[in-house]
């Protein structure tokens, strides 16, 4: 008789967007079936960071009703792009995260970006805007498409990669730390 299933922790994910939520599938492709954690990834739809973080307490909360279990971590990705617009705004995003142990990962300025510094040679690209973040992509990657699935990253995207990434990006290294995807 095979030993029970142990259950996986359970790791929330908010994404501003659907590439965002490719790009957490992939990640939790990369760890496998018998991964210790489960990434419960929920889409967001963005807006400012402030709307962006209390979407994910929405979401967390319709989570806590289903009666799954707790999550261990809970993370944000979101765009830096839009961070400065409004100070009040941003503070409040802040306190809330902190308030709630949401931990934020900014993309910075976008997630076409960070995805740009996954690519072979273009670790320490730091596109200055969006539209210059999804040229440069689309000048190393010319198929990338916006909201692009899992299995189109994972054409590009590899463990390698992750680590390479992980150098350029400590909010994101930590998570992929505390999740075991990349080494401490």
């Amino acid at each position: 008789m095979p030993p029970p299933v142990k259950p996986r922790k359970r790791v929330f994910v908010g994404c501003e967007g659907e590439s965002e939520q490719s790009y957490v599938a992939l990640l939790q492709q990369f760890m496998g079936v018998r991964a210790e954690f489960h990434l419960v990834n929920d889409l967001l739809n963005g807006g400012d960071p402030l709307a962006t973080v209390d979407s994910a307490i929405k979401a967390m909360r319709r989570d806590a009703m289903k009666n799954r279990g707790p999550f261990i971590a809970k993370f944000v990705l979101l765009d830096s792009d839009l961070l400065g617009r409004n100070a009040a705004r941003d503070e409040q995003c802040l306190a809330l995260a902190k308030q709630h142990s949401l931990q934020l990962i900014w993309q910075s300025p976008c997630h076409e970006a960070m995805i740009l510094r996954h690519l072979e040679n273009c670790h320490d690209k730091r596109p200055p805007t969006t539209l210059v973040s999804e040229q440069q992509l689309r000048q190393e990657w010319p198929e990338y498409t916006k909201n692009c699935g899992k299995a189109r990253l994972s054409q590009r995207i590899t463990a390698a990669s992750l680590a390479r990434v992980a150098r350029q990006e400590p909010e994101l290294a930590a998570r992929l730390i505390c999740i075991g995807l990349i080494p401490a």
